[in-house]
């Protein structure tokens, strides 16, 4: 047999509780960032940031992804979120964070496996990523 299949594990689930849809992407790039430890320096970095989709788990998890793949094109790490416009599929916001050196743990996707975000009964929302590391 010219090739041979094996299980690889190399996710990490995130699960994500805020107080509104707006603070689910803050507190799921706070959570990225502790799963990647980015080696910051202090060069600062602002990015305007537009995404559209068609429903608020696409947003979320399009919106990461754009992050990651800007962060990997200009070596930058994210760290806060300042958010103009939101509605269930559009996104305009600022982030803000620091050039980097590199980053301890490389994540290569947010993924849709699992992926789930909902409004809770309580009035806060919930969230599941699963990072591809």
């Amino acid at each position: 047999m010219p090739y041979r299949l094996r299980e690889h594990t190399a996710d990490i689930r995130l699960e994500i509780t805020a107080g509104s849809f707006p603070e689910v992407f803050a507190e799921s790039l706070r959570a990225m960032n502790a799963v990647a430890k980015p080696d910051a320096s202090d060069a600062t970095v602002e990015r305007e940031v537009t995404v559209e989709a068609s429903d608020r788990l696409s947003l979320l998890v399009d919106f990461l992804n754009e992050l990651l793949s800007l962060a990997a094109l200009h070596h930058e790490a994210y760290e806060t979120i300042d958010i103009v416009s939101i509605g269930e599929t559009h996104v305009n916001a600022f982030v803000k964070g620091r050039k980097t050196r590199g980053m301890e743990a490389e994540i290569k996707a947010v993924t849709w496996h699992e992926a789930s975000v909902r409004e809770t009964g309580e009035g806060g929302w919930k969230a599941t990523l699963v990072l591809d590391i």
